[in-house]
């Protein structure tokens, strides 16, 4: 039996792959990925903001979320209020400058949004906020 290969015109042969379909499916993929993850991050916690008549946003800024359990979560990972120092002063040093926005749920105990927001003053937060729901 004979060898079977293909040749170009020039007689030469064609020892490539076409890589385009594949980097297209690739680049669609973490298109994907980019629009979702950030949807699936956000899901997770659950927390009712009270309701205000005004209110201002920030695109850039770092999360401590306070659920109705009384969790508190930093950027979307659960910390103790032991180690909640410690977290958000490493996270400034990443993003220094950054304002530092704190979600209580409504129904957590005023103490413990207190408590919070003596720990973000001591670790030497610029800008502080409280998150809350625009009311329409």
């Amino acid at each position: 039996m004979r060898n079977r290969t293909r040749t170009s015109s020039r007689g030469g042969l064609i020892s490539g792959i076409n890589i385009t379909p594949f980097t297209d499916v690739v680049l669609v993929l973490l298109v994907i990925f980019m629009i979702a993850t950030p949807l699936l991050i956000r899901s997770e916690i659950k927390v009712n903001l009270p309701r205000t008549a005004t209110a201002e946003t920030a695109t850039q800024n770092i999360e401590i979320t306070i659920d109705a359990a009384g969790t508190v979560y930093l950027q979307g990972a659960p910390v103790g209020i032991p180690q909640l120092p410690s977290a958000l002063a490493a996270e400034l040093k990443r993003r220094p400058g950054w304002p530092v926005i704190i979600k209580g749920d409504r129904e957590v105990r005023y103490d413990l949004v207190v408590r919070v927001l003596d720990i973000a003053r001591a670790s030497g937060v610029a800008k502080l906020a409280l998150a809350v729901e625009v009311r329409r």
